[in-house]
């Protein structure tokens, strides 16, 4: 989720693109209230239906988000790829995973979608996949290490999305605030390896906090 409407772009123009966000249903709105209202970091609207669309892309069969929080994004995800796919979701926090499990059962996707209550680093290492569309929303600091871990698995035309990638914009900023200084370092490692590190063909796009979009060669 983005600090500010305005982190990324100007204010007038980050209005507009906010002011195009497709309609979401009820549960997706409620959802969207209990993050507000907690302070929950899911995906922002716009980050949402670019999940959706992407996921339409090529039909993926086994999908896998790192970070479920209260499950937006694995209810976006599910519901785009279809009702031959399945979701595996991972969330460290077990009062989330509860939170989840019931959205995703509100959802009619409980049979669809495994939310899995396990540090993500730990289930990655054992898991096998493989994966046709690997999405990171989680610690931003381990992005590197969930890539790696999930990479061997990917066969070729599987597609990677990665939230929060600008950082606040810090990603781009010569001076970084000291408590922001691993999480920065290991994003600016992720970028370059997603982008120009040979295993993809991708980018990053100034969505939400900053999207990466990338294709397994």
């Amino acid at each position: 989720m983005k600090e500010r409407a305005d982190a990324l772009l100007q204010l007038a123009q980050a209005q507009y693109l906010e002011s195009l966000n497709p309609a979401r249903d009820e549960l997706l709105l409620r959802m969207e209230r209990r993050a507000q209202d907690k302070g929950y970091p899911i995906s922002d609207p716009e980050v949402g239906a670019f999940l959706h669309l992407t996921a339409t892309l090529g039909r993926p069969k086994r999908l896998l988000e790192v970070g479920t929080n209260i499950g937006y994004g694995a209810i976006v995800l599910a519901r785009a790829a279809g009702c031959a796919a399945t979701v595996v979701t991972l969330e460290k926090s077990a009062d989330l995973c509860a939170e989840a499990t019931e959205f995703v059962r509100a959802a009619g996707l409980a049979s669809r979608v495994q939310v899995t209550c396990a540090d993500a680093l730990e289930w990655l290492r054992t898991a096998s996949g493989p994966w046709d569309y690997v999405y990171f929303d989680c610690m931003k600091e381990d992005y590197p290490s969930y890539l790696s871990a999930v990479l061997p698995h990917m066969p070729s035309g599987a597609q990677l999305v990665a939230d929060n990638v600008l950082w606040k914009g810090h990603v781009a900023n010569q001076t970084v605030p000291e408590g922001e200084r691993i999480r920065v370092d290991a994003l600016r490692a992720f970028n370059h390896t997603v982008v120009n590190g040979g295993a993809f063909d991708g980018v990053i796009l100034p969505l939400g906090d900053g999207v990466a979009w990338a294709i397994k060669r």
